[in-house]
């Protein structure tokens, strides 16, 4: 046997090539005379034996085209002029032509197809198809799923709406990645355009369209895990592997690559091998990792706070039981909204509480509420934003994962308000614990009559879809987030029209954030005057704070808004290690500000952070100690922007590139002169020209930077 052939056989039996070609070799070895067949022949056989076979689709044209092009099995010679074809040549044939097809030489074992004996090639073709089959396992079930579906997948009625969760379920059933003949045959029962469907594979990083390890180990390097020693992990296992990061061993076991936040920052430095979590990697313990098998009883995450609002039921309840949520007073705002409010009372009840949105714009969200529902009638449609994928962030991760009830609750009033009777929950890629907490959820509560039609027989229908992104931060703006779950690559939308009067599908759309959410039930209960006594005048409530970084308890923290800054360091996340001092705090985020030693004491509200120069956003705090190297950090942040950035608009692609660009260079001790200035102005324009607030805000960080410590990047004279 070749080798060529023998490569083919091995893909076939590994999953790596379709059945459906070795059905076209198998038809042409059957039907060739003296080695040769011609190719309308060959196709018009196939066709006529390929639609007798259950499962297997002969007008599939990827799996023949793979049969041509990739093994170097076949040579053609167009009838017309006698022009030789061979290789990658072959995928280009037009088909309106007639050619002759033969094997290549060394496959066939002669030079002159008219000497060749098929029996060895047929034999091992037979015997072959014989053992796998017409229809290979993984294609069984890729059409079982793309017959059955989800419940939970949802939809408008097009193809296109579940095209993610379809990727994400073909890439688990073929081993990690998506085949070519399998995002064809996608791209076919969805009826949408081939160049549409690689589009998305290849603008979400956690699809694959070529062959992976079994195990593909995700390594954080961005800021809080690089302070605690993600590059000594990576070093360690890619020296153990004797691969670099981004390759595959050649056993096909393992890949390795070093990705953007994962949003475990309380655990750094944080690794996921597939879909595990693996907390507090060291380079002394590589085996768990290569073994998938994280320490029992691994650290939890902190959760505290004197004031607990979203996050009163996490670590009390099982959050897989309907049951002992209900035990806590679950379910009890959404029935006093059923039984006893209008839609038009719920919204005034958000709006007396002050609540804002607690992803980082901080818009009322009652205000929301109300322009959706102002619209004229027709589909309306609210949607969980569950994609948290910012540096330093992870709040809502341990929402989801603690008490995802409370979230799918304050999600079904929110419908109610705006008189939507579809409701959407799009959770971030990488965490598959929260996504099947949140399908559980939402199962639990169909079966117990608190999702579906008429529920509870108050006469308003309302159904939830889970959806999952696939590792790209810019989802988690609003509108590129819609455009996921449309189907598409995650391009923010120009606004206006904005999402409340023009958003999925084109109808009015409420999209608020897990956080804010989980805060519904309790001001549906409670009031709104009582929600807004609990913070200040001018910041309303509690707040959920992500700590971060070289602190002791790196952890979530629900505070009222008015307590100091140094309560929720000091107090709550312990302060820092013993004989360091502090040397920052990156407030908001990547897209964040700095604040120093002498901010300590600033109360937390939007208007005090705003006096002193920070930011409260999303609730992201990363603490640095004195042992940090501040450039390197900013140099990460400015890395995870140019690999975030979608590439929509010129500003925010060239710009977040460039600023990552001189960063790496000043840190490496290259700086030229200028490169300060030119930061700064970098910030500007994106600040002023780019279309969504990723662009918008990359240079924030940099920019506070250089005010808060002239020193790091001494500027004189207007140069740096």
């Amino acid at each position: 046997m070749s080798h060529k052939l023998e490569r083919f056989v091995t893909d076939i039996r590994q999953g790596r090539a379709s059945h459906t070609a070795l059905f076209w070799l198998r038809v042409f070895v059957q039907h060739a005379r003296q080695g040769m067949l011609r190719s309308d022949e060959w196709v018009e056989a196939g066709l006529h034996l390929g639609t007798a076979i259950p499962g297997l689709d002969p007008t599939d044209l990827a799996p023949r085209l793979a049969l041509l092009s990739d093994y170097d099995l076949f040579q053609a010679i167009r009838l017309k002029d006698q022009q030789l074809f061979v290789g990658s040549e072959l995928a280009d044939l037009d088909w309106s032509r007639k050619y002759e097809l033969s094997l290549q030489p060394d496959v066939a074992g002669t030079d002159t197809p008219a000497d060749w004996d098929c029996s060895e090639v047929a034999e091992c073709v037979e015997k072959l198809w014989q053992e796998v089959g017409p229809v290979s396992p993984q294609d069984k079930a890729l059409e079982k799923l793309l017959a059955a579906g989800s419940p939970l997948w949802g939809g408008n009625g097009t193809g296109r709406s579940i095209l993610l969760e379809v990727l994400h379920e073909a890439q688990a059933i073929y081993g990690g990645w998506l085949p070519r003949h399998v995002v064809t045959r996608i791209a076919r029962a969805l009826n949408v355009p081939l160049s549409d469907v690689y589009g998305v594979t290849e603008f979400y990083t956690m699809f694959y369209t070529g062959p992976v390890g079994k195990k593909i180990i995700r390594i954080c390097e961005d800021a809080p895990c690089a302070i605690h020693g993600a590059a000594r992990v990576e070093a360690a296992l890619c020296q153990h592997l004797q691969i670099k990061p981004g390759e595959t061993t050649p056993d096909g076991e393992y890949t390795v690559e070093m990705v953007r936040c994962l949003g475990l920052c309380d655990h750094a430095p944080a690794v996921l091998v597939n879909e595990t979590r693996h907390f507090q990697a060291s380079p002394q313990r590589i085996h768990v990792l290569l073994n998938n098998a994280p320490r029992h009883g691994q650290q939890q995450t902190n959760i505290g706070g004197l004031v607990k609002v979203a996050m009163a039921n996490v670590k009390v309840v099982d959050p897989t039981s309907l049951s002992e949520y209900r035990a806590q007073g679950g379910l009890a705002a959404l029935r006093r909204v059923l039984q006893e409010l209008t839609p038009a009372e719920v919204i005034e009840v958000v709006k007396a509480s002050k609540l804002v949105g607690r992803g980082g714009a901080a818009f009322p969200a009652g205000v929301k509420w109300q322009f959706a529902a102002s619209n004229p009638p027709g589909p309306r449609y609210f949607i969980c934003n569950a994609d948290e994928s910012e540096v330093g962030a992870f709040k809502d991760r341990a929402l989801m994962d603690g008490d995802p009830f409370r979230v799918v609750e304050g999600l079904i009033v929110g419908c109610y308000a705006i008189g939507a009777a579809q409701g959407y929950i799009y959770v971030r890629g990488e965490h598959r614990s929260g996504y099947e907490r949140f399908c559980r959820a939402v199962t639990e509560m169909e079966k117990a009559g608190w999702l579906g039609d008429n529920i509870q027989g108050s006469g308003f229908s309302c159904r939830i879809a889970v959806r999952r992104g696939a590792g790209a931060y810019i989802c988690g703006e609003e509108t590129a987030l819609i455009e996921s779950i449309e189907g598409k690559r995650g391009f923010p939308r120009l606004r206006p029209p904005f999402p409340a009067n023009y958003g999925l599908w084109g109808r009015p759309t409420v999209i608020n954030n897990v956080e804010t959410l989980a805060k519904v039930p309790s001001i549906i209960m409670h009031g709104g005057k009582w929600y807004n006594s609990l913070g200040t005048e001018e910041s309303a409530g509690t707040k959920l704070f992500a700590v971060s970084g070289s602190v002791r308890r790196p952890g979530v923290y629900e505070v009222p808004f008015g307590v100091p800054l140094h309560h929720l360091i000091y107090d709550l996340a312990g302060g820092l290690v013993e004989g360091r001092t502090l040397q920052g705090i990156l407030t908001g985020g990547a897209a964040g500000t700095f604040l120093r030693p002498e901010h300590i004491d600033t109360p937390i509200t939007f208007e005090d952070f705003k006096r002193v120069g920070g930011t409260i956003g999303a609730g992201t705090m990363m603490v640095f100690d004195d042992t940090v190297e501040l450039a390197d950090v900013l140099t990460r942040i400015a890395e995870f922007f140019a690999h975030e950035s979608c590439g929509k608009c010129y500003p925010c692609q060239m710009g977040t590139q460039r600023q990552a660009e001189i960063l790496q260079r000043m840190e490496a001790g290259l700086a030229q002169p200028g490169d300060v200035p030119t930061l700064l102005e970098l910030g500007r324009v994106m600040t002023d020209t780019s279309i969504c607030g990723l662009g918008q805000s990359a240079g924030w960080a940099v920019a506070d930077a250089v005010k808060r410590w002239p020193e790091m990047w001494p500027v004189k004279d207007g140069k740096g």
